[in-house]
């Protein structure tokens, strides 16, 4: 992994130069990765719509307790409806108020029932099946917008070949020809806490996971910013307890590295590793907390120099 401690230097013109040197890197690498963020940024307005689309359609299934209610009281009431009426005025025993239900004047009030109640069935199935597409397509927006959040803190050519064959490997990108899947990876960064504990800083979903899963112990600290798309963040500690101090720099860590690093302050989950799973079949990065606490309002700013 990339070690990255504090350094001091004799003079001012180092100091300049380090500065100018990372602001050129920063520079380069916004714009190498123009068309991956173009990729998903498409990708992201495609399910925003898809996503509001499905909220539309899961609105208009709504009205299915209507009819289940108007089958209901047909089948209750329909032996006083006169045959060619076009509607039934009945007291609805839900909600103790006359309603006027309409009919179908070529049928009987059965056949109006069955009507209702078939008109039911379909919306609950319809709602059914949207309950689940707007989960998946909920999943696949904070997927990509975790995505777009690596982007945000790719440092190397390696982090960005990374992430596209995280695209990929999510069908966003063609793998061209017999093309063959990466064989070597980016790296994690690395802090030292001022306990002389290593912190780790997932900069993609496939290092999160790699951190979270194969590098972090179940007494090991987890870190994540609050609802928004950003870096798992490891605190290695092994049996001891960590001073408030490191928990705070891991926690300020997680805040730093994620889609809210330009707020002003910014709430952080925090758990034992142990607490942390992985739901199988899930997109990388993706995580359940069984338990949490929450450090609340951190001012945003890097704890660590590089």
């Amino acid at each position: 992994y990339q070690d990255y401690r504090a350094v001091s230097y004799p003079s001012i013109f180092p100091v300049l130069e380090t500065y100018y040197a990372e602001k050129n890197i920063v520079t380069k690498m916004r714009q190498k990765t123009v068309d991956l963020r173009k990729i998903v940024q498409n990708a992201l307005e495609r399910n925003v719509k898809k996503y509001q689309l499905q909220q539309k359609q899961l609105k208009d299934t709504e009205k299915k307790e209507k009819y289940r209610v108007w089958g209901e009281l047909l089948n209750t009431y329909g032996y006083e409806v006169e045959p060619g009426a076009k509607s039934m005025e009945a007291l609805n025993y839900y909600t103790n108020e006359m309603i006027q239900i309409p009919l179908d004047e070529t049928m009987t009030p059965q056949e109006n029932a069955k009507k209702y109640f078939d008109k039911y069935s379909k919306l609950k199935r319809t709602k059914e099946a949207l309950d689940t597409l707007l989960q998946e397509t909920g999943d696949e927006i904070k997927h990509l917008e975790s995505i777009a959040a690596s982007l945000d803190i790719a440092s190397s050519e390696e982090d960005l070949v990374q992430i596209k064959e995280e695209l990929i490997e999510s069908g966003y990108i063609r793998r061209k020809g017999k093309q063959k899947k990466i064989s070597f990876k980016s790296v994690p960064f690395h802090y030292i806490s001022c306990d002389g504990d290593d912190i780790y800083v997932g900069k993609n979903n496939y290092q999160n996971d790699e951190i979270t899963f194969s590098l972090a112990a179940g007494n090991d600290w987890w870190f994540h910013a609050k609802g928004i798309p950003g870096s798992h963040v490891v605190l290695k500690c092994g049996n001891k307890t960590p001073s408030d101090a490191a928990f705070e720099e891991a926690a300020r860590l997680a805040a730093y590295y994620s889609s809210g690093r330009e707020q002003q302050k910014l709430e952080v989950d925090y758990l034992q590793k142990k607490n942390v799973k992985k739901p199988g079949g899930s997109k990388p990065g993706f995580v359940v907390l069984l338990t949490r606490s929450r450090i609340p309002s951190l001012q945003m700013k890097l704890p660590l120099k590089p």
